[in-house]
């Protein structure tokens, strides 16, 4: 009885000291996240500017009616509806059509006849898993 109360305690000890080591780490992994946070604005309009907008514009007539010139025209989509799912990289139409095999039409960006880079590729697909945010 006397050695399972000490086992009880140093337990309890060893789950209080894993719990606050946990918590310094998710402030220091909240940090990095934070640190590593893709903007909208700084990071991906940059890349719709070089591939998708010599052809996603209101001036440019394009099949599918997706407008990429604003955050409001990407969210309401086009013919084929929204091209993003905040939060859900693996079901946006977007990088589904800039692969090398979507799901219908040509492969994305049609006038470049090339595949996106796939660090460009990663970091749209992390700017939508973090819910695709107009920041």
């Amino acid at each position: 009885m006397k050695y399972s109360v000490i086992i009880f305690i140093i337990v309890g000890l060893f789950i209080a000291g894993s719990g606050e080591k946990k918590s310094g780490q998710s402030d220091n992994n909240g940090k990095k996240k934070r640190q590593q946070e893709i903007s909208y604005k700084k990071d991906i309009v940059p890349i719709f500017k070089k591939y998708c907008l010599p052809c996603h514009t209101e001036d440019e007539m394009n099949p599918s009616q997706l407008y990429l010139e604003s955050y409001s025209e990407l969210m309401d989509g086009g013919k084929h509806g929204p091209p993003i799912v905040p939060g859900r990289s693996d079901t946006s139409m977007l990088l589904k059509k800039i692969s090398s095999t979507p799901p219908f039409g040509d492969p994305m960006p049609y006038k470049f006849k090339r595949q996106f880079p796939v660090d460009t590729l990663t970091m749209l697909g992390k700017w939508i898993d973090q819910g695709a945010k107009n920041n």
